[in-house]
């Protein structure tokens, strides 16, 4: 297996290195855009160069180590399986630090290495990037639950990760009919991706006939939030809570909860829940009364064994990080698509992604099974390890999910399973 990682290295904010770095950059990137696309490649590649562009510093650095854990287990599958075309993948990793102006220089960067797909950035930095990937001709497929992206329309953008506002309707489905909760507080960063969550989460808890009684929006990494914490029970006393922060801000605002006696209600949050980052800031045995978050199901037990399989070869565990199926699910799908289009032309495979996830078609759920299927000429519709894949005409998925829980120990478990079709009422 040939798997090239190259890792970038850190960059100062001003200086000459950096001037010039950049000229040299914009230069190649104004020659790869200027090149016209290439004819339908109908022989075997000698590889296939794929970026990674995630962010794997910076205050959700276990973001981006999800997202990679489950690309490499996708990258290594589907070279076990003999390739793309006979052809390996050639990775090349790039890090965003999770900002969407980093994001645009690491995109740069990724372009001098040819991609034919590039698989993240996550939510935190998309916006910096998702109108690039259309005139560069790369096929991007990201994870990440912004609902900004809910009715994006950027052809070369695929989201295999179900959008925050099916995950949020599942955090008001939790609180009202597992918890009993009426009236809720909501507890916000004041960041794009926070701030993003309290329309959704207020719309279907709301819609379900809970009410909203206190609300407080916080910047992250201060050093006290005593004050917010002191307004958010001041008034009626909410039965719950929903919030979104990262860990080393939540290590702060839940010792003052503490603090000033309010850890006694659920506090409810989305898939940064099933991290035992954000567990062990909330305080594990704290967490294992109060805490929980949100996590897709292993949809299909075929393709989730061959998930499992794949991430045990590669990270020596079958206890895969949060969200790493739906990337290993992304790097299947864009394999399968290339293979089916005979080419690793973006312009030619892209089209394909839709026509091998998608019904109708012979369900099939690993990389092998699927190739040999195409390879008989039949229409395939890869179910995968994070869910069915169905993109819709905005490229958007759906799922299925699971409210979990960590353990005083540390381990994670399922405390209620909300089913799509539910959710989907909500929003």
């Amino acid at each position: 297996m040939s798997l090239k990682r190259a890792t970038r290295r850190w960059r100062t904010k001003v200086g000459v290195p950096l001037v010039l770095a950049g000229a040299l950059v914009l230069s190649a990137v104004s020659a790869l855009s200027a090149a016209p696309a290439t004819a339908s490649v109908r022989k075997a590649p000698k590889s296939v160069s794929a970026g990674i562009l995630l962010p794997m510093s910076g205050k959700e650095a276990f973001v981006g180590q999800w997202f990679d854990h489950g690309v490499q287990a996708g990258i290594y599958a589907v070279d076990h399986a003999g390739g793309i075309m006979g052809a390996q993948y050639s990775t090349h990793l790039e890090d965003t630090a999770g900002d969407p102006v980093d994001a645009v220089t690491a995109f740069r960067t990724l372009l001098l290495y040819h991609p034919v797909v590039v698989f993240g950035p996550s939510s935190l930095e998309i916006e910096g990037v998702i109108r690039q990937f259309g005139p560069d001709h790369v096929v991007d497929l990201m994870e990440g639950g912004t609902t900004q992206l809910d009715y994006m329309n950027y052809p070369y953008v695929y989201r295999v990760f179900p959008s925050d506002s099916e995950l949020l309707s599942g955090e008001a489905y939790y609180a009202y009919h597992a918890k009993n909760c009426r009236y809720a507080a909501e507890i916000y960063d004041s960041g794009p991706n926070a701030q993003a969550e309290v329309g959704p989460v207020t719309r279907a808890f709301t819609h379900l006939g809970g009410k909203i009684v206190a609300s407080a929006t916080i910047v992250a990494g201060q050093s006290s939030y005593l004050s917010a914490v002191a307004k958010l029970f001041s008034g009626k006393k909410p039965q719950c809570a929903f919030f979104h922060m990262d860990p080393q801000t939540a290590s702060t605002f839940f010792a003052n909860i503490r603090q000033l006696g309010h850890m006694n209600i659920p506090y409810i949050t989305g898939d940064t829940g099933a991290a035992i980052q954000l567990a062990q800031a909330f305080g594990l045995k704290y967490a294992a009364h109060w805490m929980t978050g949100m996590a897709a199901p292993p949809a299909y037990a075929p393709a989730n064994a061959a998930f499992l399989n794949a991430y045990q070869k590669v990270w020596h565990t079958r206890s895969p990080l949060p969200a790493s199926p739906a990337m290993y699910d992304a790097v299947i799908i864009a394999s399968l698509a290339m293979d089916a289009a005979h080419s690793t032309n973006p312009v030619v495979w892209r089209p394909f992604i839709t026509k091998i996830s998608n019904p109708p078609g012979t369900k099939c759920y690993t990389y092998p099974s699927c190739l040999a299927l195409l390879k008989k000429h039949r229409k395939i519709n890869y179910e995968g390890a994070s869910g069915n894949e169905n993109f819709n005409k905005y490229h958007n998925v759906f799922s299925s999910f699971e409210v979990e829980q960590f353990s005083a120990s540390g381990s994670l478990h399922t405390v209620f399973v909300e089913p799509a079709s539910k959710l989907a009422a909500l929003y």
